[in-house]
């Protein structure tokens, strides 16, 4: 649901959900969903080798590593 929707029903005009359903929809959306979907897969312990998987979500599993990273250190020191 939208937050800016006169209703709890229906999108507003500009809805940026709207925008998020097209990109997931998008061919880069469903490679993002299938490197996603490789590294739950790995993290729940399946064996994933690089003959199981296309180079492109090779690629993709690479870049979300390189984020998760990139983000953790420059995520604020606990207290």
């Amino acid at each position: 649901m939208c937050p800016n929707a006169s209703d709890n029903f229906t999108r507003c005009d500009d809805c940026t959900l709207d925008r998020m359903d097209q990109a997931e929809a998008s061919e880069a959306g469903q490679l993002l969903n299938r490197a996603l979907r490789l590294k739950s897969a790995m993290k729940l312990g399946l064996t994933v080798t690089l003959a199981d998987i296309a180079a492109d979500e090779f690629v993709a599993l690479q870049i979300l590593e390189e984020e998760r990273e990139r983000y953790e250190a420059e995520k604020p020191a606990s207290s």
